[in-house]
């Protein structure tokens, strides 16, 4: 589950950033649909995600009043116009390169607290109908978690609001030539479940845990490894949460234990021979879930015949 990292800022405001507590509406994600047309299954999917996610988030959302050229945060997205009381994500569906699910980020960020306005998630056309529902709603979980900014707004260039104003708050250090997440509420939450160090382990791409650090959490580099299931939301999601400024809920997280050394290997998965299945046939024996995604355990590329991605399809 590649995200991306990019950030489209400048959306005009036609007024009002803040508001108070007596007009601010409770937190809600607003699904707008675009591109190919979106089966039932994964549909049901996406918006149960968007829920999901809601109910993470105790603070409401500032009403805003925009008037958002189309394209302005990315290519292709339409025209936003007149007053939000939810944070709007556009979800498309497109072809993205093979080794994507998905791509998700935040657009304009809010006057003050610097929190998201609108965003966009890409869901991957190419095979998007083979996914189990889990599978769509566990990715669908992940990238709306980085629209919120979890992953993608740890870095100050990021975090610049639509009137221009800089964030400086620090999420990130570096210590060699490894990243570390330093804010305090996830560090206090990952120190909590023994974690160790300056700081919490980020993927090279710096918008994910590490996958060995993590292994299946929602938010970790590998958690696109763990399939066939919803990955937890750890106290440590949920702290990034609190230390981008919104209020959590209380008992938001799901259970969760740090790995003690290697990553456990999914129950469920199929032993793989070295290079990946000698044949479809041998997949399907083997107990694999059909059709195999390019990079998934046994998928090689002379199984791949129409060279999709996606090897053994039915």
């Amino acid at each position: 589950m590649t995200c991306w990292r990019g950030l489209a800022l400048a959306a005009a405001l036609l007024g009002a950033g803040l508001a108070g507590a007596a007009t601010a509406a409770p937190f809600g994600i607003e699904v707008r649909f675009l591109g190919a047309p979106l089966g039932a299954a994964p549909r049901s999917a996406v918006n149960e995600a968007a829920r999901r996610v809601s109910a993470l988030i105790a603070s409401p959302f500032e009403p805003v009043r925009v008037n958002v050229p189309a394209g302005e945060c990315d290519r292709g997205l339409p025209a936003l116009r007149g007053r939000l009381t939810r944070l709007v994500v556009f979800v498309r569906v497109k072809r993205l390169d093979d080794d994507l699910y998905a791509t998700g980020m935040p657009c304009d960020l809010h006057d003050g607290s610097f929190l998201p306005i609108y965003g966009v998630v890409d869901l991957n056309s190419a095979g998007l109908s083979d996914l189990p529902r889990t599978d769509v709603l566990d990715t669908m979980i992940h990238e709306f978690l980085h629209v919120l900014g979890v992953g993608t707004l740890w870095e100050r260039d990021a975090r610049v609001s639509v009137s221009g104003a800089q964030d400086d708050r620090v999420f990130l250090k570096r210590q060699g030539k490894v990243t570390l997440y330093v804010a305090p509420r996830a560090l206090s939450a990952f120190r909590a479940l023994g974690g160790q160090g300056a700081g919490i382990p980020l993927d090279p791409d710096r918008g994910h845990w590490a996958g060995e650090a993590v292994c299946s959490e929602v938010l970790s580099g590998s958690s696109g490894d763990y399939t066939g299931r919803l990955n937890p939301v750890s106290p440590l999601t949920l702290g990034a949460l609190e230390d981008l400024g919104y209020r959590v809920q209380a008992g938001g997280a799901a259970p969760f234990r740090l790995p003690v050394g290697a990553c456990p290997v999914q129950a469920d998965t199929p032993a793989v021979p070295a290079g990946g299945f000698a044949s479809c046939a041998a997949a399907r024996e083997a107990g694999a879930a059909l059709p195999l995604r390019r990079g998934q355990p046994g998928y090689r590329p002379g199984l791949d015949g129409d060279g999709d991605g996606l090897a053994c399809e039915p």
